[in-house]
């Protein structure tokens, strides 16, 4: 072990770069924006039953438009809810409810119905459109709401098409209120009664003595904001190209049209497949034949390294990180017939997402369909694969007393076997690094 350990010397400079790149990271991501409010909405037992979604404009938000845009503000929320949010977690369970404009509402909704309440805006016109939009809505499942409802009677032209009435109680007084219940009541009886925008207890008392179902508002609880930093489309486009390109189910042709859909990856693969590392003598200019001559694993190592170098401007010292870490995973793993090389490649590049992104590793995984096995080992540390990435931190950290020796003796991984891959990775990306300058 002292031998290794007068070896390891040589790293001990790149560990402490990463360590401070890492320390960034983490204070990068405890700096959120705010994604949107919920607001909960009970029932008469005090159960919460749903959760309605507000906009918030991001104190972060640069150039905030000086009029307020409904439809933009519409999908802010259900894009941050349903993609950068965990819907489930968010509502506990239970649906959001949130604000649709008519334009809105007449266009699809790519989102799961049981999660959903479209609250149909006071403002929304009775169209042709719009009737058969809510119409197609109720037929996929979801449930409607008109919202801010202030009528004393049942002649809305929309309530054929509701399930819920956002009753807005200050508009009313006791009488009207009392009639409007009853007409509801009598005219749409299976209809759902939701008292909104209750600021007393006297409010909340009256609405409940009337009958009504459910209940929102101050009184009860205000809007807590939900919190998060939403990925630029620019970095969720390429985590989903990183997903694509290490699928294990996906041959060379798929790889291949992968890496050919982006101009950026087809000429770095080309220049690279021409560079001093393969000593070709001819040069290669049709990216298909470049693809064959780089082989399956080679062209997805790379096209990888490629795409992961263009999430963010960060220094070289990451990049060199990245590649010397996946090469040692990589090394190891092959030395296992039940582990395969390329699946040992892409748990040392993709456990540098978080500091590339400046995200918990978590949420960034959770924006692409990575596979199964390769989540579990980044976040985990479960299988053979996981194995291999703590002993590869461990000693990137210089904290060899902590490498699981035991498990990587069991995987027949020695010290020398490790600390070969180790220096073998070590050269391979100083030779990489090439490609990134």
């Amino acid at each position: 072990m002292q031998s290794i350990v007068q070896r390891r010397r040589y790293d001990v400079s790149i560990a402490s770069e990463y360590q401070g790149l890492r320390l960034m990271s983490a204070q990068s991501t405890q700096t959120s924006d705010i994604l949107f409010a919920r607001q909960p909405i009970y029932d008469r037992d005090a159960t919460r039953r749903g959760f309605e979604l507000l906009f918030r404009q991001s104190a972060n938000a640069a150039n905030a438009p000086a009029v307020f845009d409904g439809e933009a503000a519409t999908r802010s929320v259900l894009v941050n809810a349903f993609s950068e949010a965990d819907i489930e977690v968010v509502c506990e369970g239970n649906p959001a409810f949130v604000n649709f404009t008519e334009q809105t509402i007449i266009e699809d909704l790519p989102f799961d119905p049981a999660f959903l309440v479209v609250e149909v805006l006071e403002s929304v016109a009775a169209t042709p459109a719009v009737f058969a939009a809510l119409e197609n809505l109720r037929g996929m499942g979801f449930k409607i709401a008109l919202d801010d409802y202030a009528r004393p009677n049942a002649d809305h032209p929309l309530l054929p098409y509701a399930d819920i009435v956002k009753l807005e109680y200050p508009a009313y007084s006791e009488t009207t209120l009392a009639q409007a219940v009853d007409a509801l009541r009598a005219q749409y009886p299976e209809i759902t009664l939701l008292a909104e925008k209750l600021e007393t207890h006297e409010g909340f008392a009256r609405c409940r003595d009337l009958g009504c179902d459910l209940f929102q508002g101050y009184f009860l609880a205000r809007p807590e904001p939900v919190c998060g930093r939403p990925l630029p489309a620019a970095q969720v486009r390429i985590l989903e190209l990183l997903a694509r390109l290490n699928d294990p189910d996906a041959g060379i042709d798929e790889i291949g049209r992968t890496v050919s859909e982006d101009p950026y990856l087809s000429l770095r693969v080309l220049k690279l497949v021409n560079s001093s590392l393969f000593g070709l003598a001819r040069e290669i200019t049709s990216l298909d034949r470049a693809i064959l001559a780089l082989g399956l694993n080679r062209l997805r190592a790379f096209a990888s390294l490629l795409a992961l170098s263009g999430l963010q401007r960060k220094p070289l010292a990451l990049q060199y990180i990245a590649i010397s870490r996946s090469y040692i995973c990589q090394t190891l793993c092959e030395q296992r017939a039940s582990c395969e090389g390329p699946m040992g490649f892409m748990i040392g590049l993709l456990s540098c997402l978080d500091a590339f992104t400046d995200r918990p590793l978590a949420d960034v995984l959770a924006q692409a369909p990575f596979d199964s096995k390769i989540v579990s080992a980044l976040l985990e540390r479960q299988g053979p694969l996981g194995v291999i990435l703590d002993a590869t931190l461990a000693h990137e950290r210089g904290e060899l007393e902590t490498v699981p020796w035991d498990e990587l003796q069991a995987m027949d991984i020695d010290a020398e076997t490790f600390m070969t891959a180790f220096w073998q990775s070590v050269a391979t990306a100083h030779q990489q690094m090439e490609m990134f300058r």
